[in-house]
């Protein structure tokens, strides 16, 4: 397949009508960042699978792969010109040749296809909206007649031309390059593996022989039943044989099915994975960020709380200062306060004050009796005035109590105050430096937070708060589905254990029936077919195995051949695919780390190219590689080197870089020559009008043929 032309009409950064003619061999767009280059990739992906590579939103620069229905592709100053109920249309054009899609095997017959894509807008106040949604219609000519691809078939035509399982090996650009393959994901190589090559059909084969061969015995029993060949125990063993067999048939079916959503658990999680990678920053961020704006919490609380022990303690104390001589010379009367108490407490009357109570004494003078000693007591005489004393007495005693008590409360005081006024000055200078540490404390949280916001590049605590929030439904979503792969990998061992037992049991069986029909006929046309077929199932089997490993093999030899190309080989090591794909050491064998970046991109690109590489030379069907700023990551030098080796490695590449921006006129001359280029356009994005406002309303990308 080659790509002839591209049209772009009022797209993004593409105003008016631009061409762009491309041809076999390498081509290259250069242009620097806001260039154009982007959204000329955006063009392709457009037409062909109505995406756009755009900002997850207006407050994010994350990019990802979005629905183009809903978005405006108008450039934006047609936007701003445009009036009140203006029509606008946008619209993309690409031709290209390839075999005429209705051939099922590749005969050399080119077709010319004409894809267009358009849309139309309206002006609706300040803003567009969709007047016509975007329509892609897909033309050719053949012997002299234009045909049109159906509506309802341009899915599948897309698929046939573009296979979705190794679409990203052809279109890929340089912020998704951990996404061109992922072979973490068993689907992965399964996928591209079906549509480099025709070993599919051995897995084809294996079912039709392996059906023939039950089909096959089970004739071969019926034809022994009908001639009444069989003894009791024979049919039996038959029967046995039989319902093992089924049985083996049931299991491996079971297996298949849960290896099938073992590899589809696993290809979810390492989705998940990858989705993880760009969000599970946050989550650390909004840990740390706890982290601090909790101790920040807690400072500001010490500090406070200082604050109002100064307020509510110190600050009585500190009025109290200096008052040490008056607290001393109270002395005096807290000493007459002790003396009178003294005195009170001297007493002959040894029972105590408390008895009996005062409501008894009282009780007794009223009766004129006294209740102790049971005799009459009257006014005026001695045990009249005794009872009436006793009564005030407990009077006197009340007051003296409270006097007691204020005399200990005041001496304590007094004590207290004597002990505590020397260090109040202390005890300030303490608090203030106390709160002085906190305050310093607090300013250099409130940094480090600010630090934390800058260093993640956003200003929202709410961007941080939905990326953190985002980042734990994803590892919840991926322990719910490790979980699950768990239960179906403990499903896989019970079921493989089963099969083991079966196999084991019906080999016995097979052995034992052989040894008891050894001497029946069973010279008969079935019987004769049943041993070929055997023959076909262990030969396919076999096969199989073979195809497989040899394909892996010519997979891991491609690569290497391509990944020492690009590094115009200087290799520190070899590719190596083998449950998974890594570089290793030549002579060790051992995995190498610490690739340097030329050698990472490098990697990618060898082990994505090589299956398009292998598909031109087993399906004979060639598709062009279209790349923005796939050496976003190499430096100038490796970046020269790649493109001069890169251009050999298919028939049509297109790349789009920043990196050839760097060079000279003569650097470009001769890397035209050396890479041998065939097409070289310039992009640069300038104001459209020279003495207007430089914004992007003002910019168009200008396009300029080198070559």
């Amino acid at each position: 397949m080659i790509i002839n032309k591209v049209i772009i009409n009022d797209f993004y950064c593409f105003l008016g009508e631009n061409i762009l003619e491309f041809s076999k061999g390498l081509n290259i767009i250069s242009a620097t960042n806001s260039g154009g280059k982007s959204q000329l990739f955006n063009a392709f992906y457009w037409t062909f699978f109505d995406k756009i590579y755009a900002d997850v939103d207006d407050n994010s620069t994350k990019k990802e792969w979005k629905d183009a229905a809903r978005l405006i592709v108008s450039p934006d100053i047609i936007k701003e010109e445009s009036v009140e109920g203006d029509k606008i249309y946008s619209s993309v054009e690409i031709v290209l040749t390839n075999e005429f899609h209705e051939n099922n095997e590749p005969k050399g017959e080119l077709i010319e296809y004409t894809f267009t894509k358009k849309v139309i807008y309206k002006k609706f106040g300040d803003a567009l909206s969709i007047f016509s949604k975007p329509e892609l219609t897909i033309t050719y000519v053949k012997d002299g007649e234009t045909n049109d691809i159906p509506q309802y078939n341009q899915s599948y035509f897309l698929e046939e031309i573009f296979p979705s399982s190794i679409r990203k090996f052809m279109w890929y650009q340089g912020e998704t390059m951990d996404e061109l393959y992922d072979f973490s994901k068993p689907s992965t190589l399964k996928n591209a593996i079906n549509e480099i090559s025709y070993f599919p059909m051995y897995d084809n084969m294996g079912k039709i022989v392996k059906s023939s061969s039950l089909s096959i015995r089970k004739k071969i029993e019926k034809v022994l039943k009908l001639q009444k060949k069989l003894t009791g125990s024979q049919e039996r063993l038959i029967n046995d044989i039989n319902f093992k067999t089924k049985n083996i048939e049931n299991k491996k079916e079971s297996l298949s099915e849960l290896e099938y959503d073992i590899d589809r658990l696993r290809d979810a999680i390492a989705d998940e994975e990858h989705k993880l990678k760009g969000y599970d920053k946050y989550r650390e961020i909004k840990d740390k960020l706890t982290t601090l704006e909790s101790e920040l919490s807690l400072t500001k609380s010490r500090i406070e709380d200082s604050n109002t022990y100064i307020k509510e303690t110190l600050i009585n104390k500190w009025m109290l200062n200096g008052c040490e001589d008056l607290i001393k010379a109270s002395d005096k009367n807290l000493n007459i306060i002790s003396e009178e108490i003294k005195s009170f407490q001297k007493t002959t009357n040894p029972v105590p004050i408390s008895l009996p109570g005062p409501e008894y004494v009282e009780k007794m003078i009223a009766d004129n009796t006294c209740y102790i000693c049971e005799r009459e007591v009257k006014e005026g005489t001695p045990p009249y005035e005794a009872l009436k004393k006793r009564l005030n007495d407990f009077e006197n005693n009340s007051k003296h109590k409270v006097l007691e008590g204020n005399y200990t409360d005041l001496n304590r005081s007094r004590r207290r105050l004597l002990s505590e006024l020397p260090d109040i000055e202390d005890q300030f200078n303490d608090k203030n430096k106390a709160i002085e540490k906190l305050l310093k404390t607090r300013n250099r949280l409130v940094k480090k937070i600010e630090a934390v916001y800058s260093d993640s590049g956003h200003d929202k605590e709410m961007d941080i708060t939905v990326g953190a929030s985002t980042a734990s439904q994803i590892l919840s979503k991926m322990k719910s589905l490790r979980s699950a792969m768990d239960r179906k990998n403990s499903a896989l061992k019970a079921v493989s254990s089963d099969l083991s037992v079966l196999e084991e049991e019906l080999k016995r069986d097979i052995v034992e029936k052989e040894k008891t029909m050894i001497n029946i006929d069973t010279n008969f046309v079935e019987s004769n077919a049943s041993d070929y077929i055997d023959m076909f199932v262990a030969s396919i089997g076999k096969l199989r195995s073979i195809a497989y490993t040899r394909l892996i093999n010519e997979i891991q030899l491609e690569s290497n051949r391509l990944y020492s190309l690009y590094l115009g080989g200087k290799t520190q090591g070899e590719i190596e695919i083998n449950n998974g794909i890594r570089i290793i050491d030549r002579g060790t064998k051992k995995i190498l780390s610490d690739l340097n970046t030329a050698e990472v991109v490098a990697q990618k690109l060898a082990i994505a190219n090589a299956f398009l590489s292998l598909s031109e030379k087993k399906m004979k069907k060639a598709y062009p590689i279209v790349a923005d700023a796939p050496t976003s990551d190499l430096d100038h030098i490796n970046t020269y080197n790649l493109t001069v080796n890169i251009g050999n490695s298919f028939d049509q590449m297109i790349i789009m870089s920043k990196d050839y921006a760097l060079l000279d006129s003569n650097e470009i001359t001769n890397l035209i020559k050396e890479a041998k280029i065939v097409k070289y356009y310039e992009f640069k994005n300038q104001m459209i009008d020279l003495n207007g406002v430089d914004s992007r309303t003002n910019k168009k990308t200008y396009i300029t043929t080198i070559k």
